[in-house]
């Protein structure tokens, strides 16, 4: 916030105030017949009305000085223009995914767990995005709709669970699913601004819609794929439960993912393929993504100009208007009567 004159050099009229001044003190020193005994025809003017008639208006002319010089504040108002993505997290739930082939802080830990916090820090970073999850295993289903509610979407994740949906891995059905949310929340689908990031750590084993089938359906609605694959090759060790739900032991069991399929949704839609074999590899999967696709913000700035010389002008007016008044100068009339009747000057 600052302040300005639209017509500085305007200023300059306050030097009639001085010139005004000087050519009175020139005037009052004429030399005038005295006549004895005139201050008893009439009631003299007060010495103090003269003098607040003439400070009214030198104010007044100095108001009228900065009014003309036009003050203004100036202020800039920023508005933000911002354009962010609808994106659909398809995340694989499969028994597979708990496998224990990720190491943690503590130790080994599952597959979901290891991308749960970085699935978490991936919807922090993009405020101004929609972002919904589906997911898949022996079918898919909606989990959360795009949302730019974050804070309920974290709960969200903070509450998956495997064991939530029958085993199975549906990938087609997940792509599928993820379309169909991002077409019924746009509008358009032919538009940019969206994609799909797909987690899985297998091969399409069940399922209504085959992958090559869903990304061709991806490709022709030009929505990006990014697919992730999770979990090592081989022979991983996974969790044993008991019918309780109790963990009672661990057993090596063979994971294969489906390199090829994913590296070919990706390739066909528009996105990329990304191995995370580990939890660095994982997180830096989706620092690539939220950098490749991130929305571009723009600041535009205006100027918001507010004229100021009305506080001036108006102050300024009234001081004139109560100047031209007769009631405010009783003296004046009586000056211009008496004056008519005095000797010449000498």
């Amino acid at each position: 916030m600052s302040a300005r004159f639209a017509d500085p050099y305007l200023l300059l009229l306050l030097l009639v105030i001085p010139v005004l001044f000087a050519w009175r003190r020139r005037r009052g020193r004429a030399r005038v017949l005295l006549i004895p005994y005139a201050s008893s025809w009439a009631p003299a003017e007060p010495l103090a009305r003269v003098n607040w008639r003439m400070a009214a208006l030198y104010v007044a002319i100095a108001l009228l000085a900065v009014a003309a010089a036009r003050p203004q504040r100036i202020g800039s108002r920023e508005e933000v223009i911002s354009r962010g993505y609808d994106l659909v997290l398809a995340i694989d739930l499969s028994t597979s995914m708990l496998a224990e082939d990720y190491r943690g802080v503590s130790g080994p830990i599952n597959r979901l767990d290891a991308i749960r916090p970085v699935i978490r820090a991936f919807i922090a970073g993009r405020p101004k995005d929609r972002i919904g999850v589906v997911l898949f295993a022996g079918h898919a289903y909606t989990f959360a709709p795009l949302t730019t509610d974050h804070d309920w979407l974290l709960t969200k994740i903070d509450a998956l669970r495997i064991g939530l949906i029958e085993d199975g891995t549906a990938i087609g059905d997940g792509l599928g699913i993820a379309l169909t949310n991002l077409e019924s929340s746009r509008g358009n689908p032919l538009s940019t601004g969206a994609f799909i990031v797909l987690l899985t750590d297998g091969a399409n084993t069940s399922g209504s819609l085959t992958p090559p089938q869903a990304t061709a359906i991806a490709s022709h609605r030009h929505v990006p794929t990014y697919a992730i694959g999770a979990g090592r090759n081989g022979m991983v060790p996974t969790p044993i439960f008991d019918d309780a739900g109790r963990r009672i032991g661990i057993r090596m069991q063979p994971s294969s993912i489906d390199t090829d399929a994913l590296r070919t949704i990706a390739t066909v839609t528009g996105g990329r393929y990304f191995r995370a074999d580990d939890s660095r590899a994982i997180a830096t999967a989706f620092a690539a993504i939220d950098s490749a696709k991130k929305a571009d913000f723009k600041v535009r700035t205006h100027l918001v100009v507010t004229e100021l010389f009305a506080w001036a002008a108006l102050p300024a007016i009234a001081l004139l208007l109560l100047l031209a008044l007769p009631g405010l100068a009783p003296g004046l009339a009586w000056r211009r009567a008496t004056n008519a009747g005095r000797p010449a000057t000498a």
